[in-house]
C-alpha cells in the first residue's frame, strides 16, 4: 500500500477528517486507527496494550455470541424455543474467549504466587492487560475463571484493580 491522505482514511474510516492527523498515513498508521477505532467499538481502553491478535479474538466471540442471539430470537419467533436456556442461548455469556480469560488467569495466579504486592510493577502489568481484555472489574464469572487457578486470586485482581485506576 503507497501512503494514503487523510481525506481517503477519513472516506474509509467514516470519521471526519478534523478529527484525523493531516498528511499522508502509512499503511502501519491505518492499522493502528483500525486497533483504536476497535477498541472504541468493543468498550475497551485505547491504551496499547491490546494487540491486533487479541482484539480480533473479543471481535469473533462477539460475533459468535450475536449469532447465537439472532438464532435464538428467530427460534423464539417462530416457535421453536421454549426453555429458558433455549430461549436464553447467547445472552449471558462474556464477550472476552474462554483461551484469553484464562491466560489472564494464569498471569494473575503467578503474580499473586509470587507474593508480588497489588501494587508490584508486576500486578499493573497484570492489571493494565486485565483492563484491556476484560474491563475494568473482576465480574462473577471471571472471579470464578480466576479462582480456578488458585484461590484468592480474583481477590488479589479486584485489589490491584482498585489501585490501577
Amino acid at each position: 500500500m503507497t501512503a494514503s491522505s487523510a481525506a481517503e482514511v477519513a472516506r474509509a474510516s467514516g470519521l471526519p477528517v478534523a478529527a484525523l492527523r493531516p498528511g499522508l498515513w502509512s499503511r502501519e498508521d491505518v492499522v493502528e486507527l483500525q486497533r483504536t477505532l476497535l477498541c472504541r467499538e468493543l468498550g475497551l481502553p485505547d491504551d496499547g496494550s491490546s494487540t491486533s491478535e487479541e482484539l480480533l479474538a473479543v471481535l469473533e466471540a462477539v460475533r459468535d455470541r450475536v449469532e447465537r442471539r439472532i438464532a435464538a430470537v428467530r427460534g423464539t419467533l417462530e416457535g421453536q424455543r421454549h426453555t429458558p436456556a433455549e430461549i436464553l442461548d447467547g445472552f449471558g455469556e462474556p464477550v472476552v474467549p474462554d483461551e484469553t480469560l484464562d491466560e489472564l488467569g494464569l498471569s494473575w495466579a503467578r503474580t499473586w504466587t509470587a507474593g508480588e504486592p497489588v501494587d508490584s510493577a508486576a500486578a499493573r502489568s497484570v492489571a493494565e492487560r486485565h483492563r484491556a481484555v476484560a474491563g475494568p472489574d473482576v465480574s462473577e464469572a471471571l472471579a470464578f475463571v480466576l479462582d480456578r487457578h488458585g484461590l484468592g486470586v480474583a481477590a488479589y485482581a479486584r485489589d490491584a484493580l482498585a489501585l490501577v485506576r
